[in-house]
């Protein structure tokens, strides 16, 4: 038992290492642009989630379609599970897009606190 609480505890800390490292590298992604290329970065990061719950739909409906003859209702199973990952993994990357908006916030309000320090 207490060796299932440590692998769960190494297992959550690799987690969070990896979500700071990508939070890191989206950051620095973010300094490095201007605030015009930021909002469309997350304009297109937010374009592809949708695209993602799109194509979930189209998973959906695909799946059930061609399997509704062979397996009657349990079609309506495998499609939700089909789509589900699309659904679900679009949440991400909605994710990635308020980021790059909330960096852009934090990286204009340092840009005029600059600027009211050298006047």
């Amino acid at each position: 038992q207490y060796l299932l609480i440590l692998i769960s505890v190494t297992m959550f800390k690799a987690r969070t290492d990896c979500h700071q490292r990508q939070y890191d590298k989206l950051k620095a992604k973010c300094s490095a642009m201007s605030h015009e290329e930021r909002l469309a970065l997350a304009k297109r990061t937010n374009a592809a989630a949708m695209g993602m719950i799109v194509a979930g739909f189209g998973c959906f409906v695909g799946l059930v379609g061609g399997l509704w003859h062979s397996m009657g209702a349990g079609a309506l199973g495998a499609g939700f599970g089909g789509a589900c990952g699309l659904w679900f993994g679009s949440c991400g990357v909605f994710e990635e897009a308020k980021l790059i908006l909330q960096f852009d916030k934090e990286l204009i309000a340092t840009a005029v606190e600059e600027n009211e320090e050298a006047v």
